[in-house]
């Protein structure tokens, strides 16, 4: 069996598509998931927006954490 798949960007399309899809023998619609990101992609997509603090040693760490 091979799979295929395929980025919708307008959802408007998507009742027709399935339609057509349907249509063809030996064609099946799979639900679709979506992916969790993991812990560390989670991280690197913080950095990647800024969402970081630099601190210069433990102590500054804690006041920023705690809010002193």
């Amino acid at each position: 069996m091979t799979q295929l798949t395929i980025n919708i960007e307008d959802k408007s399309i998507l009742p027709h598509l399935k339609k057509i899809l349907n249509a063809i023998e030996g064609v099946s619609i799979v639900k679709s998931s979506t992916k969790k990101k993991c812990g560390l992609e989670e991280a690197l997509d913080d950095v990647k927006a800024g969402r970081v603090h630099h601190a210069k040693n433990v102590d500054e760490m804690f006041q920023h954490i705690l809010g002193i």
